[in-house]
């Protein structure tokens, strides 16, 4: 995914560069120019597009459409290699400038462009593309998947082609009789990095609530690092419906909050109906969706999902499955939780059910090939138990944070218990280093490198969407230091001393100052390439010591520990003829100190036990038996109190 990543970032530039050479045709709310410039743009999108395509497709013009709101009465027709962008501000002379507020979401523009459906589709491509073609940065709501030209009733707000690419928008208030009540992808095509929510489909059998995917052979769809949540099927597929000769990849999506029913009658595949042989469901989120199972899965591969907190579990059937590495618990029949479900299907020798981790058993009666599954011994408690029963691992799989609940959220406080959700695991959960290897699966729902461990040669893949990362922490003092560093088992660290930790697992270190030394400052460098170097931010600690030297933090990054080792004596002693310093078995008695001088007080090891300001000629401080340093602004002097 990283590489992927890197790709996508490349080839971003490449556009942007294109944008620079060929032009781009600029569109503003009721514009009536030429298209020329933000100031001379025109008012219609289609217009926009038609002009930006030239004979030569290496020279076409991109598309800029400024915020506002547009109103769409016939579905914009995309046409081929004529990227479309949305979201500016309308001052911008880059894509990338179109403006964010911190930590926002990639379809969460600060001035959105919001194409409202009226009697029709939004927009569709009638054909596959033989270049790519970007669609980025809108808003289309309000669709109803009319259209003249093409799948009449199907793609509430899109209908997409192979080549072309849907991403950092959102698809919201569509509704469809056909497939996708926000987007049917037909042959192909991708959707990836938006938001899809409160679509709705209904009567037609191909189901989608938000997402409807049909490949013919040789035109795999996408649907990547999608939000997709609170749409509705009263047929199938609330969230997702897949079927097709070709492959669908569906991976990283969070799917939530869908709703699979007609009536009372609860229907299948709340979160994903897929319908096909050959599909890939990786590294999802399928959670508080409702409908009589969570996935209905007719084929292909479900590696590494979290499927947890449905009204519905997941149903295997018809072609060849491989299900591995995935969570699947909280389930039930019903949102009282009363009957509990998890893995259930028809049988069939073939497939293989590993390395998951369910409340209910596997099935055993089905002929499946089942190896190294984990159970839960509570489908509630997402904590420890008491006397877990016997073949179970305790509890439950101890995510971060989950939802109290089952199914679609129905109150106020469910909403913002879902906005709480965390899935990832904790160091405690019996969920890490349980998988299996996979090896199209090498990064996990976030982007973290699969497997993750200390060393990485015994390390395993864990179970569900989520790796549990482990951090490089580097300590220890070369030895010509004025201090050491200690272990918290004793164990004095060498120079560039390097361990893995598990995310939030706790560290502990002491310590010790040479004679004469004390710890000026104590504080990390935190790394920002995963330990390879570090030279990022400094991070402080020094007053998180406690009176013994000790320190101890829960590790959440990867840093190296760094020590400034001061001198006690690298001032000058104190004159004896002008300050009498005084020992006796209670402390110590300054006399001839000048008033206002500061005075502190260290042990032998260099910790700080004393600290004032001198206030008359006579001061007595108490102190226990042992050696100190004494340092006032006159100078330092060395007592033994015995």
């Amino acid at each position: 995914m990283k590489k992927l990543i890197l790709f996508f970032a490349i080839l971003f530039s490449l556009q942007a560069f294109a944008e620079q050479q060929n032009g781009v045709v600029y569109v503003v709310p009721n514009g009536t120019g030429t298209g020329a410039s933000w100031g001379d743009a025109l008012g219609d999108i289609q217009t926009a597009i038609n002009l930006a395509r030239s004979e030569n497709p290496a020279a076409r013009k991109d598309v800029w459409v400024k915020a506002g709101e547009y109103e769409v009465a016939v579905a914009i027709n995309v046409i081929d290699s004529v990227n479309v962008y949305g979201s500016f501000q309308g001052t911008e002379t880059m894509v990338s400038q179109r403006p964010k507020s911190a930590n926002a979401k990639a379809w969460e523009f600060s001035s959105p462009t919001i194409l409202k459906g009226k009697g029709e589709r939004i927009m569709h491509a009638t054909g596959h593309m033989d270049m790519e073609t970007v669609i980025d940065g809108f808003v289309m709501q309000d669709g109803n998947g009319l259209s003249t030209k093409a799948l009449n009733g199907s793609g509430g707000a899109i209908v997409v082609r192979g080549n072309v690419v849907y991403q950092n928008c959102i698809l919201k208030n569509n509704k469809a009789t056909g497939g996708g009540g926000g987007a049917a992808i037909m042959t192909g095509g991708t959707i990836r990095y938006s938001l899809l929510e409160n679509n709705e489909q209904n009567t037609n059998g191909n189901g989608g609530g938000a997402i409807f995917s049909n490949p013919p052979a040789g035109y795999p769809s996408y649907i990547e690092n999608c939000e997709i949540r609170y749409n509705s099927s009263t047929i199938r597929g609330a969230g997702i419906g897949v079927q097709g000769a070709e492959k669908t990849y569906v991976s990283n999506n969070k799917i939530y909050g869908n709703l699979a029913i007609d009536g009372a009658t609860l229907k299948p595949g709340a979160g994903i109906y897929s319908n096909s042989a050959n599909n890939v469901v990786v590294n999802c989120l399928i959670y508080n969706n409702t409908g009589g199972t969570a996935v209905y899965y007719n084929g292909g591969n479900l590696y590494n999902n979290t499927i947890v907190k449905n009204v519905g579990g997941l149903y295997l059937a018809g072609n060849a499955v491989k299900v591995i590495n995935n969570v699947v618990w909280g389930c039930a029949t019903d949102p009282t939780g009363t009957t509990a479900t998890s893995i259930t299907g028809v049988a069939n020798s073939t497939w293989e059910i590993k390395n998951n981790a369910t409340y209910n058993p596997i099935p055993t009666d089905k002929g499946w090939l089942i190896e190294e599954n984990i159970q839960f011994s509570s489908n509630n408690s997402n904590g420890d138990v008491a006397e877990p029963a016997p073949g179970t691992v305790g509890s439950g799989p101890k995510f971060v944070h989950v939802p109290t609940f089952l199914g679609t959220p129905q109150t106020s406080d469910d909403f913002a218990e879902i906005d709480e959700v965390n899935f990832e695991l904790t160091m405690l959960s019996p969920c890490v280093n349980e998988g299996a290897k996979v090896d199209v699966v090498i990064e996990d729902h976030v982007g973290t490198d699969r497997p993750q461990g200390y060393p990485i040669a015994n390390a395993k893949y864990d179970i569900g969407a989520y790796e549990l990362p482990y951090f490089t922490v580097v300590a220890g003092e070369a030895a010509s230091a004025n201090g050491v560093i200690y272990s918290s088992m004793g164990e004095l660290l060498e120079e560039n001393h390097t361990e893995g930790y598990a995310k939030g697992s706790l560290l502990e270190l002491y310590f010790e100052p040479a004679n004469d030394y004390k710890i000026g400052r104590a504080y990390y460098v935190v790394s920002n390439d995963g330990g390879v170097t570090f030279n990022g931010e400094e991070v402080d600690f020094t007053n998180e010591l406690d009176q013994d030297l000790f320190w101890s933090t829960n590790v959440e990054k990867s840093f190296k520990v760094k020590v400034d080792w001061e001198s006690l004596t690298s001032v000058s002693q104190i004159d004896a003829s002008k300050i009498q310093i005084l020992t006796n078995t209670n402390g110590v008695q300054i006399n001839g100190a000048m008033i206002g001088s500061q005075l502190r007080v260290f042990s032998a090891t260099g910790l700080l036990v004393k600290e004032s300001v001198i206030t008359n000629n006579s001061t007595s401080i108490a102190l226990e038996r042992g050696f100190y340093i004494i340092h006032l602004t006159e100078g330092v002097q060395k007592v033994l109190i015995k």
